[in-house]
């Protein structure tokens, strides 16, 4: 870490970017909980993101709504001593999502990411089916509808745990008896396909997107368009001189296609350029 902060320094100062600690400091302004959602009983809609702080105010009629329970088939343990387990908030829908596995955790972040997923599901229903003259069953790790209605379940498995699972078989077995009732499509994932950098900068646009404020946004996005080409993200730092707002506003704005950071699939980096898109 200590590393990491003396590269970002050197990098800051020979850029001419390194500016003196101010006295006052600006933390995040959120327009909303980054987990949960206000609402007024009875009156805010199923599926509606919430009132903002602004809107909620002293209303003495607003609660907190925390965030729903997972929809998994089963529960898994959180104990162990060989893989990360937890649980994660889609903050679009306002709902806990499991994981098992560090891959797991990166591939639900990442399905989360993609602005045209509409529903996500950890551990859906057990399937049932014949495998090697047995009838034994298996359960996908995520099931990810599309906004075509498109449904995908993903099995994540480490490569070097691929063959001797026979896991693609398997997935062959399943899908000739319940696809395309259960999903129209499966993919099998590993580490090559699901890369740390991938897993982390759908982390950093997640966490973004909880703290999302539209002012920031606003203001990046207008800026962005002024400047009219492609640009690095530390520029753009030091010319509004607000280093964590314009951070998260990018990130959402890039979730939202009005912004592109350039070669999502490396981590992302103040050092990266982005763009305004045309997309309105």
């Amino acid at each position: 870490m200590r590393e990491r902060r003396l590269i970002d320094y050197m990098d800051r100062k020979e850029r001419g970017t390194v500016r003196s600690v101010i006295d006052v400091i600006r933390y995040a302004t959120a327009d909303r909980p980054s987990a949960g959602r206000l609402i007024i009983v009875g009156v805010t809609p199923e599926g509606d993101p919430g009132l903002t702080f602004e809107e909620a105010g002293d209303r003495t009629d607003v609660v907190w709504e925390p965030p729903r329970p997972s929809t998994a088939s089963r529960k898994i343990s959180l104990k162990s001593a060989s893989s990360v387990r937890g649980h994660m908030v889609d903050i679009a829908r306002n709902r806990l999502l499991t994981f098992e596995s560090m891959l797991e955790y990166y591939l639900a972040n990442m399905l989360l990411s993609w602005r045209r997923t509409v529903l996500v599901e950890d551990q859906p229903p057990e399937l049932k089916f014949m495998f090697g003259g047995v009838r034994t069953g298996h359960t996908f790790d995520f099931r990810g509808t599309d906004d075509r209605n498109f449904r995908t379940a993903y099995a994540v498995k480490a490569h070097d745990q691929l063959a001797p699972d026979q896991t693609f078989a398997k997935a062959r077995a399943i899908a000739a008896a319940h696809f395309p009732r259960f999903a129209d499509h499966w993919l099998v994932l590993c580490e090559k396909q699901i890369t740390s950098a991938k897993g982390w900068n759908a982390v950093d646009i997640n966490e973004a997107r909880a703290a999302r404020c539209e002012r920031d946004c606003d203001l990046v996005l207008e800026t962005l368009r002024s400047i009219g080409r492609p640009t690095e993200i530390w520029r753009l730092q030091d010319r509004l001189s607000e280093d964590a707002a314009v951070w998260n506003a990018l990130l959402c704005l890039h979730f939202d296609g009005l912004a592109q950071i350039e070669k999502p699939g490396l981590r992302f980096t103040d050092a990266a350029r982005v763009v305004a898109t045309t997309r309105h």
